[in-house]
């Protein structure tokens, strides 16, 4: 096993500046909230001096643009998990941590290009949902761990690809990654021990009754001499994620940054859940206006089959959100997806296939669902119904209309008279003469009759109650002296008048 240590390097600062652009002096302030102290502050904010131990007026007054933020540890811990989650696409062994994820690479590094190409997706997909990290990897869980935290130290260290150069490797390094508590540190230091090698050479014995067996166990975890059977992470059913707006945003268009990288971390999420979305939902929330707290603004994306590449969720996002207007600034930015759908790609061929045909007409009306909203873009279903007006219904964009929301049946059987492509919406009375039907003229009747006598149960329900919804007719094709071929019937009820139904081509 080859195991990937990802450590983020001050965290609530990577959080604050995930959702912006373009970078502004940031700090992260923590502490009472009459004098709240800087714990991190980014490079603009340092240039300023601004440096960590400072109280926020002080900070304040060195650099007049600068965004302060409050550290908040909960949404540390959600944004870990969602790191947790986004990793599962690489392997199904990820572990969390305190400050990043542990993540076993050696079964999957042959499907990604093998371990240096892993390596480079794996930091290169980091920037792009808003992280940077310093990762390392050895052969047990714990030695990766102290390399990646030699490496934010600045210290050289190259990978441990096997059992035999752990303790090469491992020994010059401070003990202080060993990540004890700062009593047993600082003891060891006072006695003048100073690297990993300097506690090995420590008799085991004597180790273990001076800092106890867990100080023993852990140490012959990180060398691999004892089993250490991880905590793996299991990722959620459902995804949701936010990103907080250090800077107020009022137009639109600004929530494409943010959103992209949300995004991104969705495809990671879904990736590693082999499936796709078929409806994103986005939420803002906004600053209070006087006081007054302002409904948060929805928008959601449909889509006709389930998709995980952000590429093209972005560019229905940038089609959807062109038709949102704020209502105040804009604080947060929030995406979820309640459900998620198995997820099949097309396959590469000579040919096109029929499926890849299609999916240009899905694409195309997800575009325009995206554009002009979904009243406006539907598609239509037939419905097991002799009434030629209730034979059919509107029904969202699907590869297969029976998906859609509404509960419909397919037809049982086909009609065995013609019938026309264009039905007017609602029957057209006929003037007679001498009993015949007339239409620019006197029609000829050249086709049927065929009755139809449907919808008495429609007409005496309870909750319909409407008698105008059982029909009795006798439907006819016919001509007139124009060439027109049209659709009629006559009703078998008083006052048993003639109706023009619709046109055939």
């Amino acid at each position: 096993m080859l195991w990937l240590a990802l450590v983020l390097p001050a965290l609530p600062l990577q959080l604050a500046a995930r959702g912006i652009e373009h970078a502004v002096p940031i700090a992260i302030i923590e502490g009472p909230t009459q004098r709240p102290v800087v714990i991190h502050c980014n490079e603009l904010a340092r240039s300023a001096g601004v440096a960590p131990g400072l109280k926020l007026a002080a900070a304040q007054a060195l650099s007049g643009q600068l965004v302060a933020v409050e550290r908040n540890e909960e949404r540390e811990r959600a944004a870990l998990a969602e790191l947790a989650a986004w990793g599962y696409q690489f392997s199904s062994h990820v572990v969390l941590q305190q400050d990043g994820v542990l993540i076993e690479t050696g079964g999957s590094q042959r499907l990604f290009g093998g371990r240096t190409a892993l390596d480079r997706l794996i930091k290169q997909q980091l920037g792009g949902i808003g992280y940077r990290g310093v990762t390392a990897q050895a052969v047990t869980p714990r030695a990766a761990r102290v390399l990646a935290l030699a490496r934010m130290r600045g210290i050289e260290v190259e990978n441990i690809a096997g059992r035999l150069d752990i303790e090469r490797v491992l020994a010059p390094l401070p003990l202080a990654l060993l990540e004890w508590d700062e009593a047993t540190t600082s003891t060891l230091h006072s006695l003048g021990l100073a690297t990993i090698a300097d506690v090995l050479a420590l008799p085991r014995d004597g180790l273990a009754k001076r800092f106890g067996a867990a100080r023993l166990t852990g140490l012959d975890r990180v060398f691999g001499r004892r089993a250490d059977p991880p905590l793996l992470y299991e990722p959620p059913a459902r995804f949701a994620s936010s990103i907080e707006l250090p800077a107020e945003l009022i137009e639109t268009e600004q929530l494409m940054f943010p959103a992209r990288r949300l995004l991104a971390a969705l495809e990671g999420f879904l990736r590693g859940r082999n499936a796709g979305a078929v409806e994103l939902t986005f939420r803002v929330k906004h600053t209070d206006r006087r006081g007054e707290p302002i409904p948060p603004t929805g928008f959601s994306i449909a889509l006709a089959t389930p998709e995980r590449n952000a590429t093209r969720l972005t560019a229905l996002l940038a089609e959807r959100i062109s038709r949102v207007t704020l209502p105040a600034p804009a604080t947060v930015l929030s995406l979820s997806v309640e459900s998620i759908h198995a997820f099949s790609g097309l396959n590469a061929s000579l040919l096109p296939q029929p499926s890849e045909l299609s999916m240009d007409w899905l694409r195309l009306a997800e575009t325009l669902h995206a554009r002009l909203g979904s009243e406006r873009v539907f598609q239509l279903q037939a419905v097991d119904d002799h009434r030629p007006e209730r034979a059919w219904m509107q029904v969202p964009v699907t590869p297969d209309a029976s998906a859609g929301r509404a509960p419909a049946s397919p037809p049982t059987s086909s009609p065995t008279s013609p019938r026309p492509l264009f039905v007017l919406p609602a029957p057209q009375s006929l003037s007679t003469s001498s009993d015949r039907p007339e239409y620019e003229g006197v029609l000829r009747l050249i086709a049927g009759p065929e009755r139809v006598e449907a919808g008495w149960w429609d007409a005496h329900s309870p909750a319909a109650g409407r008698p105008e919804l059982a029909v009795h007719r006798d439907y006819f094709v016919a001509r007139n002296d124009h060439g027109q071929v049209l659709w009629i019937y006559r009703e078998l009820t008083a006052p048993r008048g003639w109706y023009l139904h619709g046109f055939f081509a």
